[in-house]
């Protein structure tokens, strides 16, 4: 992919340790513009290399554990021995207004004003986890620029904040005394992924009431299962106003991060995360993409409303939505025409699109294991369907699907076909109608044979089917599936 001459010079002044490239792009790899994230692309892809070499800490903890004044006091610490410190503040998001206060600064006013030291404000923009959708990007461009410690803080909603224990190498978690929390640590959530507890604003009327919540929390700490198995979790008490407990802190901290190192299990983690940052960055771009796509844009009112009126399932409006994503092109198929269509287009006897080719096999694995062998085809485990008397092994293809179905009970009405049929065949064809009903009484009307009582029944997909006589379709069974 070319880079262009901008993004290259912006690169090479954050490498440079210029703190006003920094800032233009953190801003960069936090845009939402569309326009933006190639940019922000290539200006990763270049400073990947420079990054990774930083200690990443999450800091977490209850609403009024004091992270910020924490922070102050430990960043601070941190650069009396040496480091530069970069912190990623999270604040929430208001879901009336969608703005954020972002005031972490002003309370880390002393931390703020060091050199060595680049604090960053963000959004939490309604992402859930307590962090914002962009702060991985944001940590690799601050390593980048040479922080070799880099702080998250989170946004301090409590026991749902483990997003950021998928980011960094160590989870800090801050709580507070006296505050009822003590049996908050038996619960499984936030407790149970980090990796070390510290009791802060020991001080004071308060000095008394941290030890026993240390003590809590130790003897709670016994009953879940460690993050990691070479790493017993410290539980210990501090102050962000008198400084106690910091310098220990970062000891154990230290002793942590040369322990995770050396048996390996550090490197294990960077890479785990790595793998989930692809998968959820994945998930949320074609998310975006759906909402883009005219396709969707056009169906989604009408699919919206009948979900809110209680006449369409929610679960049946997301995959109508996705099929009308996965057509192609700017505008819906003609399946999605015919779901949003005008009421001549819903009383049309014409059949959809081939959803599916059904094909009856006396030895599933056997034809599973050939059809695996087909280019790009998408092979699913065997599935039980007692309802309707079938095993089926679904073959997924570009523009279509194929079913391989063997006979589950000896009642199945695919006994028969195999007995004529022993070394297997088509079975059916499977055609998408808007209305199912609608579809086979035209059809019906024009001397088509409707198999059974005529009443639509759930077919393998959860949507209603009825049958149509091969006799009138050149010998092939026609199988009518309402996608709407």
């Amino acid at each position: 992919m070319a880079t262009t001459a901008p993004i290259q010079d912006l690169a090479a002044a954050v490498r440079s340790g210029d703190r006003r490239a920094l800032a233009r792009a953190v801003t960069l790899v936090e845009s939402t513009r569309s326009d933006h994230r190639d940019d922000a692309a290539r200006l990763i892809e270049l400073l990947a290399p420079a990054a990774g070499g930083a200690f990443r800490i999450g800091i977490s903890g209850v609403p009024g554990a004091g992270k910020s004044t924490f922070i102050e006091a430990f960043g601070l610490h941190l650069i009396a021995a040496g480091h530069r410190v970069a912190v990623l503040s999270v604040d929430p998001s208001s879901p009336a207004s969608g703005g954020s206060i972002l005031g972490d600064k002003t309370r880390m006013a002393e931390l703020a004003r060091r050199p060595e030291v680049f604090i960053r404000p963000t959004p939490s923009g309604g992402t859930l986890g307590g962090v914002a959708r962009r702060t991985r990007e944001a940590l690799l461009v601050c390593e980048a620029a040479g922080f070799d410690i880099v702080l998250v803080e989170t946004v301090g909603v409590g026991q749902s904040e483990t997003a950021v224990a998928g980011m960094t190498d160590l989870f800090l978690l801050l709580l507070v005394p006296g505050g009822g929390d003590e049996l908050q640590g038996i619960k499984r959530g936030i407790v149970e992924l980090a990796d070390l507890v510290l009791v802060n604003k020991a001080d004071g009327d308060l000095a008394g009431a941290a030890e026993r919540a240390v003590e809590a929390y130790r003897n709670a700490l016994t009953l879940l299962r460690p993050r990691s198995a070479g790493w017993d979790v410290p539980v210990a008490a501090c102050s962000s106003v008198t400084g106690a407990g910091i310098a220990a802190a970062w000891d154990a901290m230290e002793r942590y991060r040369e322990t995770m190192t050396a048996s390996g299990e550090l490197a294990a983690r960077r890479a785990g995360q790595a793998g989930e940052w692809l998968w959820g960055e994945t998930a949320e771009t074609l998310l975006e993409r759906l909402r883009e796509h005219a396709g969707v844009r056009e169906r989604l009112p009408e699919l919206e409303r009948a979900v809110r009126e209680g006449t369409l399932p929610p679960t049946v409006g997301a995959r109508r939505l996705i099929e009308s994503f996965l057509g192609g092109g700017g505008a819906p198929d003609e399946a999605a025409r015919a779901a949003l269509g005008t009421a001549a287009q819903a009383s049309s006897p014409a059949p959809g699109r081939l959803n599916h080719v059904a094909i009856a096999v006396p030895d599933l694995e056997g034809a599973r294991q050939a059809f695996s062998r087909l280019p790009c085809a998408r092979v699913s485990e065997p599935r039980a369907l007692p309802e309707h008397g079938v095993t089926v092994v679904f073959v997924a293809l570009s523009n279509t699907k194929i079913e391989l179905v063997t006979p589950l009970g000896e009642r199945s009405p695919l006994r028969s076909f195999l007995e004529k049929n022993p070394g297997g065949g088509i079975h059916h064809l499977s055609i998408e109608v808007p209305d199912v009903r609608a579809a086979a009484a035209a059809l019906a009307a024009q001397g088509a044979r409707v198999l059974g009582d005529g009443e639509p029944k759930l077919g393998a997909h959860g949507t209603p089917v009825l049958f149509l006589h091969p006799k009138d379709f050149c010998g092939t069974l026609l199988e009518l599936e309402e996608t709407d």
